[in-house]
């Protein structure tokens, strides 16, 4: 590996680490030296430096050989399947997952704009419809019956394709996540195949199910995950 120094911040050979569901830095590496010594920093703490493709555990990199010398051998790592489960912020530490109430904000942004894209496309097809079921004689009743049940089938079709389709696409979030600056990922911090995303939006119901307490587990789990993440293998976290 090609050890030149890099700026970061002002900082020579400047290195990110992540402790405690939180992304620290920059550090020269002699703090990070102090940290191992100290026992803070062991040889599993993932790092990260502008000269990595991604996020390494310290003891599979060379500037790290001499910092735990009582281990035989670093564990195997594959460059290639390198994870991003940690994405890079240049800036204060902040917590990797997202919190409930930045859930909490995303999803009422995410529902006043269902609530409107239905309202429009509802009210498009409920009058058409009325229109030529009005045409063909049918009484004010059945009319309203009909459109009623078109329109309840047309909501959940539009919530599925909402939540589905954007969080497997290349921004991995929704609208309202994108505004609160948060992504859905699988538990490796790669994005979520239409699959997966179906298999999280779907197991909302049992989040749901469990008098809310599916969706409130976010405020206390680990990862802060709800359970439908729990059931997906999906991470909400901060971009």
């Amino acid at each position: 590996m090609n050890e030149q120094i890099y700026e970061g911040n002002g900082i020579p050979d400047a290195w990110y680490v992540a402790l405690n569901n939180q992304q620290l830095g920059p550090y020269p590496l002699e703090t990070l030296r102090q940290m191992a010594a100290a026992g803070t920093l062991g040889p599993a703490t993932l790092v990260w430096r502008s000269d990595l493709p991604g996020w390494r555990p310290a003891s599979s990199l060379p500037a790290f050989s001499d910092f735990w010398p009582l281990q035989v051998a670093p564990p195997p790592f594959m460059p290639a399947a390198a994870p991003q489960a940690y994405p890079y912020y240049a800036g204060p530490a902040m917590p990797l997952y997202a919190g409930f109430w930045k859930r909490f904000a995303a999803s009422l942004i995410d529902g006043v704009l269902l609530t409107i894209a239905g309202t429009i496309i509802g009210g498009i097809l409920g009058f058409f419809m009325g229109a030529v079921m009005a045409t063909g004689g049918s009484d004010m009743a059945s009319v309203q019956l009909a459109t009623g049940v078109v329109g309840y089938i047309i909501g959940i079709i539009i919530n599925w394709l909402y939540y589905t389709l954007f969080e497997s696409s290349s921004k991995q979030a929704t609208p309202g996540k994108l505004l609160l600056g948060i992504k859905v990922t699988d538990l490796s911090g790669q994005p979520i195949g239409f699959g997966r995303a179906n298999g999280r939006y779907w197991g909302k119901i049992i989040s749901g199910l469990t008098l809310c307490i599916g969706f409130i587990m976010a405020g206390f789990t680990e990862k802060k995950q709800c359970l439908h993440d729990m059931m997906a293998g999906c991470l909400v976290i901060n971009k």
